[in-house]
């Protein structure tokens, strides 16, 4: 006798065989999510790379980081946010994506700036003869790109020197004052603010009585409004991630302030972070890298000095590392 098998068994069967296949999907997809969450749980990636800015990820939170190899994962159409630390860019990530080197490179931009990473822009002669030593070098702004319009003025003092004199001339703006029993001039409340978007000369001049001894001059570029308020709006939105304060000092705004080479915005976030204690040995690594790229090496050196014990005493030598190689940029630097 022929049996027929019965329609209920098969839709049963079709129907267990769809739920296996869901349940299948849903264990993988559950998975891989689990997966990417552990990289950071077990510390399995020593250096993040990036870290998220939004929500439009399905399974990354807004403010985690990111290692290589990690997949973004966008979804209904949304663009994910990153920050990537290495090419110092925000990336807007629509499909799915690996990431990696390839889309997280380090900036073209490093070529121009002295650093342990690029010795080329160095001047080893930066010193001058031993006639230009004893000058009042501006020390800050650090570097020539910034974005504050009222930029407080720093020097080296000079031996000799009773007092100082300080010019600034660039479009729209023309002014000098004297200085007295101080290398620190804040910008004068009563003149007029620099102008975005246009290049000007600071001028320090050592005096003793009423004779002039030496000189120094800093060429410094506003940025352009726009520039200026991305900046602004990309800190505000690092700041309101609520981060821990070193590691938003040294890897995020370090990120977004060194995209337009801003050293002296990066320096000022890093020793504020000083001051208020940090112990951090990657933190006063970095500065150390940045008083490097404003032609600071004695300021280098000292910060070094500390990074290389902060990493000695928590262990990490890799930091230690990167410190050594600071330290070998600072005596080429200051070799006669």
């Amino acid at each position: 006798m022929l049996t027929v098998p019965s329609p209920i068994k098969r839709v049963f069967a079709v129907r267990l065989t769809t739920f296996v296949s869901i349940s299948t999907l849903i264990l993988l997809v559950t998975s891989s999510a689990w997966g990417q969450q552990r990289i950071l749980q077990k510390n399995l990636c020593d250096q993040p790379s990036g870290r998220v800015y939004s929500t439009g990820d399905r399974f990354l939170k807004s403010g985690r980081y990111l290692c290589l190899g990690e997949r973004i994962n966008p979804q209904n159409g949304n663009a994910v946010k990153v920050l990537c630390f290495l090419s110092r860019k925000i990336l807007y990530l629509k499909q799915n994506t690996v990431f990696n080197t390839q889309i997280c490179a380090p900036p073209p931009n490093e070529a121009v700036q002295c650093s342990v990473l690029n010795i080329v822009p160095c001047p080893h002669d930066y010193k001058g003869t031993d006639d230009e030593k004893n000058v009042p070098i501006v020390t800050s702004p650090y570097g020539s790109s910034i974005i504050n319009n009222r930029p407080q003025i720093s020097w080296r003092s000079v031996a000799d020197a009773d007092s100082y004199t300080v010019v600034v001339k660039g479009n729209g703006v023309k002014w000098e004052a004297d200085v007295k029993n101080t290398t620190i001039l804040p910008y004068p409340q009563e003149q007029k603010e620099l102008q975005y978007g246009n290049t000007y000369t600071i001028t320090v001049i050592s005096n003793h009585g009423d004779q002039p001894l030496n000189s120094s001059s800093l060429v410094v570029h506003l940025l352009p409004i726009n520039d200026v308020q991305q900046i602004r709006d990309e800190v505000k939105q690092i700041n309101d991630l609520g981060l821990p304060p070193d590691e938003a000092a040294f890897r995020d705004l370090d990120a977004i302030y060194m995209s337009k080479l801003l050293l002296d915005e990066s320096i000022k976030t890093l020793k504020a972070r000083v001051v208020a204690g940090s112990q951090n040995p990657t933190l006063y690594r970095l500065l150390g890298d940045r008083y490097l790229g404003a032609l600071l090496p004695e300021s280098a050196e000292q910060t070094y000095t500390i990074a290389a014990q902060l990493a000695l005493s928590s262990g990490k030598t890799s930091e230690l590392e990167k410190v050594q190689s600071g330290l070998k940029m600072v005596k080429w630097l200051k070799k006669p």
